[in-house]
């Protein structure tokens, strides 16, 4: 329905156009009727209409009056101008001012304005699709300019165009910077591989475009007709560069200043964003090769914010990253089947820790940390997907890597499950395993594996040779034994931590299994 407004101060008019079925049967709502301009243009604001149906003749604002402060306002509502014999002056300065259509009053019947409905219609239709490939065309042409950007950044990078290619690239591309003196701010995503598999690539670029555009608005309000010398494209895998060309500055603390405010202006957008951003920002590199070297500054920059707590991080000659693993992280690896055979926990802890140490000391890329512990886990047996590593994005994380090795290998996990045990016999067991420091019973675990607990009962001690109670004891006291080997925790708080409630079961359990109190098993372990 199209919405639509009546302002005639005349109210028998108004009570004879709103009687009319011809707005109905055309599709349109009359949703307010008025005495004047004023109180018109007051419902427009508030209510936005798509037509308005206007007597000429009206005090305190008239008809001329308020097509020209709806078209002041940049609407493209639909204006019908009523008139009389002798208004048909006026009726000209309405139609040169944006009316689109006038009706004189006393023609208007129901068939006549059944006419004017439907040809109001046909133009509204026809302005809609003019204006959806206008913008259809407008998004046509940005992304085209996009794409001859990011070809141009590219083969800037790879170093693979002569000087007159470049110049040629360059325009060809509407790029404003000649990119003789450079700097280079590099925005990363760090959770971006997790975020794209959750994502549909249309999905990925709609951002990546929405990311550029908030990010362009930011520095052009900062920068005002400069912002042209400050190019921002996606290059994809989370990451967003922000060109930034010096090329008509010629002292260095000006260029300095500007690179810190374009650094900052980029900071303010990321915080703003859905997601976490990473920033690092080059040097002010001179000359044609400089944008290269500024690149590679601001790649290598963002790097370090694995291993340091800054909103932004600007390029220092005195941080550089670490380009391989330290030789410690070799020796861990020769000996990582020994200790995952052996349950060599405490040797396996205190190599894994001094691999960490020497990788922050080093500020070791962190892909070649990921590379690594996927070499490890072959040699562990273990498994570690892309996924979960990239979702490591701080050192400190790192330990985690560690904990998982303690829960997959040195940790108890209680009695193996027989290979001709059923799946919901394996997902009883594994419930138990994620679950066992909770207060949990026969009656939990049946309902999270879809049985009925007396049957669970029963089939638990069949296929596993020992009772639920049984199971979910002895793997509490392992749990127990591991903490009092390896940590300080009182004995009352291992208990805690191992699932049990009460001290004094704790201890007699643990002594029928293991034949001596948890006291003297920790004095000899």
């Amino acid at each position: 329905m199209y919405r639509t407004i009546i302002v005639d101060d005349d109210f028998l008019v108004r009570s004879y156009l709103k009687q009319l079925d011809a707005w109905e049967e055309a599709g349109y709502e009359i949703i307010a009727d008025l005495r004047d301009g004023e109180e018109a243009l007051n419902a427009v604001r508030e209510q936005s209409p798509d037509v308005i149906v206007s007597d000429i003749s009206m005090p305190l604002m008239d008809g001329i009056e308020l097509i020209r402060k709806v078209r002041e306002m940049g609407l493209s509502t639909y204006i019908i101008v009523l008139s009389c014999h002798d208004d048909f002056n006026y009726v000209k300065e309405a139609m040169r001012l944006g009316a689109n259509e006038y009706v004189l009053k006393n023609s208007l019947d129901e068939d006549s304005l059944f006419e004017v409905l439907k040809n109001a219609e046909r133009h509204m239709d026809s302005m809609k699709k003019q204006n959806s490939d206008d913008e259809r065309t407008k998004k046509l042409i940005k992304a085209g300019s996009q794409s001859l950007k990011i070809r141009f950044f590219n083969e800037i990078l790879a170093g693979d165009m002569s000087t007159e290619e470049r110049e040629e690239r360059r325009k060809e591309a509407g790029i404003e910077g000649k990119y003789i003196n450079s700097a280079v701010v590099n925005m990363f995503i760090p959770g971006w591989m997790s975020i794209k598999d959750s994502q549909s690539p249309a999905e990925t670029e709609q951002y990546a475009a929405g990311f550029i555009e908030r990010l362009s608005a930011q520095l052009e309000m900062l920068l005002g007709e400069e912002s042209s010398k400050a190019e921002t494209i996606s290059l994809g895998g989370g990451i967003f560069c922000c060109f930034l060309d010096l090329s008509d500055q010629s002292r260095s603390s000006v260029m300095k200043q500007k690179l810190t405010s374009v650094a900052s202006a980029c900071f303010q957008c990321c915080k703003d964003e859905i997601y976490d951003y990473d920033i690092g920002v080059s040097n002010i590199c001179i000359g044609e090769g400089g944008i290269r070297q500024a690149y590679q500054q601001a790649r290598d920059t963002i790097k370090l914010s694995f291993y340091e707590d800054s909103d932004i991080l600007y390029f220092d000659s005195q941080k550089t990253i670490g380009t391989s693993m330290p030789e410690c992280a070799g020796e861990l690896l020769s000996h990582a089947k020994e200790y995952a055979a052996g349950r060599k926990e405490k040797e396996m802890r205190e190599e894994f820790g001094q691999v960490i140490d020497m990788c922050r000391e080093l500020r070791t890329d962190p892909k070649i940390i990921f590379r690594w512990i996927r070499r490890l886990d072959t040699a562990m047996g273990t498994e570690h997907s892309q996924e979960e590593l990239f979702k490591l994005t701080h050192a400190e994380q790192l330990t985690e890597i560690f904990e998982d090795y303690r829960k997959k290998i040195f940790l108890g996990v209680g009695k193996e499950v027989p290979e001709n045990a059923g799946t919901q016999i394996r997902q009883a067991v594994q419930y138990i395993r994620e679950h066992f420091k909770e207060q949990i019973g026969l009656q939990e675990v049946a309902d999270a594996v879809g049985l009925n607990f007396a049957y669970l009962s029963y089939l638990f001690k069949q296929e596993m040779g020992i009772g639920f109670s049984g199971f979910l004891l002895e793997l509490r006291v392992e749990y127990a034994k591991d903490l009092l080997k390896n940590t300080s925790y009182k004995i009352k708080d291992v208990a805690l931590e191992s699932g049990f409630n009460d001290y004094h079961y704790f201890s007699k359990a643990f002594k029928r299994l293991n034949g001596i109190s948890p006291a003297e098993y920790r004095r000899r372990s």
